[in-house]
């Protein structure tokens, strides 16, 4: 298993180690706070997500861009 320090150099700052290290602090208190059937749960709607972003017709590129042309329909 990696250690914190080796996770260093995957982040570009602290503050987002920190955040990282934060946020599994945080969840893993919440598996532990919920029997395994809200666990299985999540896991299905997680994989549900997923695999219906992998057929959404936008690209990561093409989304951002096409909202902002709608925002500034709005405007």
């Amino acid at each position: 298993m990696s250690t914190p320090e080796e996770w260093a150099s995957a982040f570009p700052s602290k503050r987002d180690l920190k955040e990282r290290l934060d946020f599994i602090r945080f969840y893993v208190s919440r598996l532990k706070q919920n029997p395994d059937e809200v666990f299985r749960e999540q896991v299905k709607l997680i994989n549900s997500l997923l695999k219906s972003s992998k057929s959404f017709p936008l690209s990561r590129e093409e989304y951002p861009r096409l909202k902002g042309k709608l925002r500034a329909k709005k405007g």
